[in-house]
């Protein structure tokens, strides 16, 4: 599942994974719609600040999942969720709210919802072992700060997951050619792995 950043229209919403050019076993859903914003503030704003838009992103997300999963044949060991910018702060909310209904996680440019220090915990205090992180940021990248990124780096792997850093030098808020090569490579894996993602 591929979410998109904020003020995206509906036709640039395929470019990421058009972008990412073509990977054979894995298919792309894009929900959202006409949605050109997932919540109104900033992601280190209080939580309750962005709500009820978070918790209805999320929720149409696990819907869109579900219907990926063509109602739960497809393991989530299959499943991936990934987003930039404000796509990829839904993708670690939803990691959290829905542990282990999804094993990969590709976080290109975003950070942990809520400010920094918050108590983050997964709902029913479940473990992310398994889960294997994508996260990426930049030292000059107006909208995540670095030290957000790395904070929720530190988090998911407290939480369990296995994480993979990527903070880029100089790189404006967008996704790079090095990144996409890379996610290219974290999927590669996963298809070694003789997994079929789903996203």
């Amino acid at each position: 599942m591929l979410l998109h950043g904020r003020g995206i229209t509906p036709e640039g919403k395929v470019d990421l994974a058009a972008r990412l050019g073509h990977l054979e076993g894995i298919r792309w859903i894009v929900p959202g719609g006409d949605i050109r914003s997932w919540y109104p503030n900033r992601f280190w704003d209080p939580v309750e600040s962005n709500e009820p838009y978070l918790t209805q992103a999320v929720d149409l997300c696990h819907e869109a999942l579900i219907e990926a999963s063509e109602d739960g044949r497809l393991a989530p060991e299959k499943l991936a969720v990934a987003g930039f910018s404000q796509g990829a702060c839904i993708a670690l909310e939803y990691g959290l709210r829905h542990p282990g209904c999804c094993r990969m996680l590709i976080v290109l440019t975003g950070g942990l919802m809520g400010p920094p220090g918050t108590a983050w915990r997964t709902a029913g205090d479940k473990s992310l072992h398994g889960v294997r992180v994508f996260l990426t940021g930049s030292d000059a990248d107006e909208w995540i700060p670095e030290s957000n990124t790395r904070e929720s780096a530190r988090v998911l792997e407290k939480l369990g997951a296995e994480v993979i850093l990527r903070i880029y030098k100089g790189r404006p808020h967008i996704v790079c050619d090095e990144e996409l090569a890379e996610v290219r490579a974290f999927l590669g894996h996963a298809l070694t792995q003789h997994f079929l993602i789903q996203e």
